[in-house]
């Protein structure tokens, strides 16, 4: 949990960092990353933060994954893992995270769908407040995490695109990122 709340705070300061240098701290250069890989190094422990807040995270994905292109990979793992613990301290006990992987067209689609649980109408979600315009603090864990729109600033400024649609019990977090050119091809 400690090394969880340095590297958020990492984050945090990245993500001022970019929202007031707009975005010219990164490359402009592109590098290609194995996704796969990058699934595989985090998904367990994306799993296991998950599960501390009595929830389920699963993937669907192709067996064969595309390079994709992005200005900073370690920035990605950040944002991404930012992205889970987003909809960790938002999601009342018991509900569902499925991470969906496909091909949309030039781009990779990863797609994040939550689903509350349906078992027990009485329960809320965790209340999330805002502290300024990039946080969002969790009152009853003390979580922090980033605010929507900063996120989305991130993945802009990493060269993909976050979009969010919000329904009655779920929500559905549709990131696109570039794919890396035919010779990167993991």
């Amino acid at each position: 949990e400690c090394s969880g709340q340095i590297d958020r705070f990492g984050l945090i300061f990245r993500a001022m960092e970019l929202t007031h240098d707009d975005c010219q701290a990164l490359s402009s250069h592109l590098t290609p990353i194995s996704l796969e890989e990058l699934l595989e190094d985090n998904l367990t422990r994306w799993q296991t933060h998950a599960a501390r807040r009595n929830l389920t995270l699963d993937i669907a994905s192709p067996e064969l994954l595309p390079a994709i292109a992005i200005r900073d990979p370690h920035l990605l793992d950040q944002v991404l893992t930012g992205l889970i613990e987003y909809l960790s301290y938002s999601l009342p006990t018991g509900s569902h995270i499925h991470l969906d992987v496909a091909l949309a067209g030039p781009q990779l689609k990863l797609q994040l769908k939550t689903q509350s649980n349906e078992t027990d109408p009485l329960a809320e979600s965790p209340m999330l407040k805002a502290v300024g315009q990039l946080l969002m603090f969790q009152p009853e864990t003390g979580g922090l995490s980033l605010s929507l729109p900063a996120t989305k600033h991130l993945f802009q400024a990493l060269g993909g695109k976050l979009t969010v649609r919000k329904h009655h019990q779920s929500e559905v977090l549709t990131i696109f990122l570039p794919l890396g050119t035919e010779s990167d091809a993991y």
